[in-house]
């Protein structure tokens, strides 16, 4: 029997309709971020550096979360001789999951405690987290290649050696800290920014939280080629807390 063409198209339209549905579908649906949890350095290691001679083996996703617990995260392994933690090139929030500085990255007066060598597309978040006993220039932290970094009620205190608690160089580096506390010990300067490299310090609560800091002693700086802006002062945590809607 002769083949009515009029049928055969109607009949493919569903098979086509179906096809554009699925198309959009995939487009439309967002990647949702994981959240990791990390209790011991050895977790935290594998999880976020992917810098450096030794690399951790379970390295987050761009935009994911890993909040650590409460406690000391010290000793091997190490990304490299003199760092503990190096990150390249990725982006995620590091937030503490109990009170403000309750989780304590020690470098031990000898490693950098993290270097963040760029950020991708996105933004690194380090929350609550105590930065103690770094050792080398940006002994608590060395941020640069362009790496976009926001400190939220942070922490960092007893560098052993260096030039500064942080170090922020070149041009694209951008480094915005909220509710940022230094114990200062007039071993070098808290902030160094290098070479075009942007530094905010503000004195507010983070955005999303309420409250009111309380403002402490005046901070060590130096620009050198770069631009910090905003306050001059160490601000504890006050009466800041999460807003929830």
């Amino acid at each position: 029997a002769p083949i009515n063409p009029h049928k055969s198209r109607l009949a493919s339209k569903p098979r086509f309709f179906k096809l554009v549905f699925l198309v959009i579908i995939s487009v439309v649906t967002p990647v949702m971020a994981t959240v990791h949890n990390a209790n011991d350095h050895p977790v935290l290691f594998n999880l976020i550096s992917n810098g450096g001679s030794t690399v951790g083996n379970n390295i987050v996703d761009n935009g994911d979360s890993v909040l650590v617990g409460e406690g000391t995260f010290s000793g091997a392994p190490y990304a490299f001789s003199y760092r503990v933690y190096w990150t390249n090139g990725i982006f995620f929030s590091l937030v503490c999951s109990g009170t403000p500085h309750s989780c304590v990255l020690d470098g031990l007066n000898s490693r950098r405690t993290l270097e963040i060598s760029g950020t991708g597309s996105g933004t690194m978040t380090l929350s609550g987290v105590h930065f103690k006993d770094g050792d080398h220039n940006g002994g608590a932290l060395r941020i640069e290649s362009s790496a976009l970094v926001s400190l939220k009620c942070c922490k960092l205190s007893a560098n052993s050696y260096g030039i500064a608690r942080i170090y922020a160089g070149g041009s694209g580096t951008t480094l915005n800290l909220y509710t940022t506390s230094f114990v200062t010990d007039y071993r070098g300067y808290d902030i160094y920014g290098d070479s075009s490299a942007s530094v905010t310090i503000r004195s507010t609560c983070p955005p999303d939280w309420s409250g009111t800091p309380t403002a402490g002693s005046y901070l060590y700086l130096e620009e050198y080629y770069s631009d910090i802006s905003g306050t001059s002062k160490s601000f504890d945590i006050g009466t800041c807390s999460l807003s929830c809607p």
